[in-house]
């Protein structure tokens, strides 16, 4: 069996005629037939059958046809990867992270990166933690930024680290009376309105009732932390968010959150069977490093 033999059956599969087939492949009849004869040999088994000027596949073939096209697949993307290493395009690094993280946190770990490798290039993308492990898994991409580990069981050739635990903190608008305060227990805000941000994603522990032991009163939900924060500049209400650079402290306070509610727990993974090129070493050192 050779990948010659896959691409023949694939396409006879495909176009159920052999004549078809020889013409798409520039082969002749005989060596499709030979080269599905020793196919057949070797699986002991018929791919095909007549059914009158056309050919049908077997239920053998369907099942095999299913693995040919996946290894099909997987040595076209490894003569991809070939050819942009061939072609010097090992410094793109190719990285995914969930909505909350792309804003919060990757802006400010790529750009302090690029300033001291400038020969480095980035693909990036939000996605949700599932589509980010699949896509580890597949290759797909070189790091992912997630900050749920739950389903990582489920993903053995994914290694992942802690690179960041970023805390929560309470912002109010300037002329808010508590604009003043340093820190504040959540029970004593239950008279204030509170925005909070719709991504569950991105701030879910902010959002639980049961974090906070009330139901708080919430008069709007934007999905952009951006107009969250105006929000609260214009005074419409207070929020509990990651305490990130991003929070214009000219028009908004922050205040310390007395109460134990944790952190904001970002990690990074990598597909450890996948080939790393230098400058992909060094950023996954970088990040992992950067919060020490």
């Amino acid at each position: 069996m050779n990948l010659q033999h896959l691409e023949y059956f694939k396409v006879i599969a495909e176009t159920k005629n052999f004549t078809t087939a020889s013409n798409i492949l520039s082969v002749t009849q005989p060596a499709l037939s030979k080269a599905i004869s020793k196919l057949e040999e070797e699986l002991e088994v018929s791919l095909f059958e007549r059914e009158g000027r056309n050919i049908k596949i077997t239920k053998f073939g369907e099942v095999f046809l299913k693995y040919a096209d996946s290894a099909l697949i997987e040595i076209k993307r490894g003569k991809e990867k070939i050819q942009n290493m061939k072609e010097n395009n090992d410094n793109v690094i190719s990285i995914a992270s969930t909505n909350c993280i792309g804003t919060t946190f990757i802006p400010f770990i790529l750009s302090s990166f690029f300033n001291d490798n400038l020969q480095a290039r980035f693909n990036i993308n939000n996605q949700t933690t599932e589509e980010i492990l699949k896509d580890l898994k597949h290759g797909r991409i070189d790091f992912g930024f997630f900050d749920n580990i739950n389903i990582l069981e489920d993903y053995p050739k994914i290694e992942f680290t802690l690179i960041k635990q970023i805390e929560y903190v309470l912002i109010v608008p300037k002329n808010h009376p508590l604009a003043n305060e340093e820190e504040i227990y959540l029970k004593d805000l239950k008279d204030e309105y509170f925005i909070t941000y719709k991504d569950n994603s991105c701030d879910q522990k902010a959002s639980y009732s049961k974090l906070m032991g009330y139901t708080p009163k919430v008069i709007a939900e934007p999905n952009e932390g951006i107009l969250l924060s105006k929000l609260v500049e214009a005074g419409a209400g207070i929020s509990i968010v990651l305490n990130i650079p991003t929070i214009n402290t000219n028009k908004i306070s922050i205040l310390k959150i007395k109460d134990n509610i944790g952190f904001k727990n970002i990690y990074m993974g990598w597909n450890k069977s996948e080939y790393t090129s230098e400058i992909k070493k060094k950023f996954k050192d970088y990040v992992k490093n950067s919060n020490k």
